[in-house]
């Protein structure tokens, strides 16, 4: 498969890297010199630095000839223009662009034709989207709700598991009664999938997978992780925090968060520019806007931030995002999330009081990976210690897979089958556990192998 990428910051770059580590042939087009220099030096693919606007840099970056066209500079423009100049040259690419201008968001499948866009990716809208969702599934220490929660992944130290230290994976799987998967161990700084003769040491951290049912029987019951948030405090009005407070007051009229935030919540934002504090407050009626500096000392507690069930950390700095979530656990918040541009803060958060780290690169990078995968693979988690992802996918009644048994599918080496959806039951799979059409099947999966993946499932669907 052949992408046309331009622009080379940071998400263009990320998505790169990305694609050539799942063995794609990658082009990508940068206009900044040094930019396109640092590009040149990163990754293994061919760079051109010229403008990716213009019609015979296109021509020579071949995206005629590409799959996949992505548009990732941080212009709107540029990335809308461009992706009509390849789709008017040739109507067999697929053209994605990054955009943060709502408007484009808003635009009908018709008006996006008329542009040349397949996809559109707002960055804003999709981090807003992850934040909801984690609130949506509610919070609990070192646990990943997965389809609605009917799955849960936790992380445990395997010192606190005495059933599975100094044995085998499959010693360790009969002990548990088979309904447990070790999806993964992290040792050292690597993480490892691991197969069945893999023996568990002492300082390994586990990632196990399973139902909520299975997992409490075998570790103990874990606090509920919904709560009531009827207090919510955003802190900036930035394009992520204005779309944060369209998510939260929508769904307090309707659905889940509207069930456990109630019709009286209060929903709060700070913000430190007069200007931008007055505009958000013209846009939403019903919110409270606060006027301060979130630095300066007494500004937080004044703005209640104690007494909030939810404070999301949304400014510009991830820094001062990480540090302010962290200061609001400590001041009283029951919940608190940080928005970061980049996984730099995910190997820390562990450490950390905050709830969630929301990393604005791993979102939009997941939202472009999936649309771009030939078997629409979606990726449910990705492990931050290494380049291992949980992905998945629905098989259809008529594929090739549809009928056979796990040990007669040709997966590549490496990938490890973590579980089974048939209709509401989860199955720790075996060898000889059948896929049939509308079975879901998740997969643990080094970067790597996801094209080996596509061969295998090629004919597939996202789920």
């Amino acid at each position: 498969m052949k992408v046309v990428i331009i622009g080379a910051g940071m998400i263009g770059m990320h998505i790169a890297r990305e694609l050539i580590d799942e063995r794609r042939d990658v082009v990508l087009v940068e206009k900044d010199p040094e930019a396109a220099r640092r590009a040149s030096d990163a990754l293994d693919c061919m760079v051109i630095n010229e403008d990716g606007s213009r019609p015979e840099t296109l021509r020579k970056a071949g995206a005629s000839d590409a799959e996949w066209f992505l548009a990732l500079t941080g212009s709107d423009e540029v990335n809308i223009v461009a992706c009509g100049l390849v789709a008017a040259e040739s109507s067999s690419v697929k053209t994605l662009a990054r955009v943060e201008n709502s408007f484009y968001s808003s635009l009908s499948a018709a008006q996006r034709r008329a542009f040349g866009l397949h996809v559109i990716i707002n960055p804003a809208s999709a981090t807003a989207d992850a934040v909801a969702h984690i609130v949506d599934e509610g919070f609990a220490e070192d646990v990943i709700p997965l389809h609605d929660g009917r799955l849960q992944l936790r992380t445990v130290a395997a010192a606190s598991v005495p059933a599975f230290v100094g044995k085998t994976l499959r010693e360790a799987k009969a002990g548990a009664g088979g309904g447990v998967l070790v999806a993964g161990v992290v040792r050292g700084r690597g993480m490892v999938v691991p197969g069945g003769e893999f023996e568990v040491e002492p300082s390994d951290i586990l990632y196990l997978l399973g139902t909520p049912a299975t997992l409490d029987a075998f570790l103990g019951q874990v606090e509920g992780v919904k709560s009531a948030a009827k207090r919510v405090l955003i802190i900036g009005a930035t394009s992520i925090g204005e779309r944060l407070v369209e998510r939260f007051l929508d769904r307090s009229k309707s659905g889940f968060l509207g069930r456990i935030f109630g019709r009286k919540r209060l929903v709060t934002v700070l913000e430190s520019s007069a200007e931008d504090g007055k505009r958000i407050a013209r846009a939403f009626q019903g919110l409270e806007v606060i006027h301060g500096d979130s630095s300066e000392e007494g500004v937080l507690e004044g703005a209640g931030i104690g007494k909030a069930d939810l404070v999301v950390c949304a400014t510009e700095s991830q820094a001062f995002n990480v540090m302010t979530a962290q200061l609001a656990k400590e001041l009283g918040a029951k919940k608190a999330v940080a928005i970061t541009l980049n996984d730099r803060y995910m190997s820390v958060g562990s450490r950390l009081e905050v709830d969630a780290l929301v990393s604005v690169k791993g979102v939009v990078a997941a939202a472009v990976l999936e649309t771009v995968r030939r078997a629409n693979i979606k990726t449910i988690h990705g492990f931050y210690e290494d380049d291992v992802e949980l992905v998945e996918l629905r098989i259809d009644s008529g594929s090739r897979v549809s009928g056979l048994s796990l040990r007669e599918i040709d997966l590549p080496k490496g990938v490890l089958v973590a579980f089974v959806m048939q209709g509401d039951e989860m199955i720790v799979p075996s060898g000889s556990t059948i896929l049939n059409g509308s079975d879901v099947i998740g997969l643990v999966s080094r970067k790597k192998s996801i094209a080996g993946l596509e061969r295998v499932f090629g004919d597939q669907r996202g789920v």
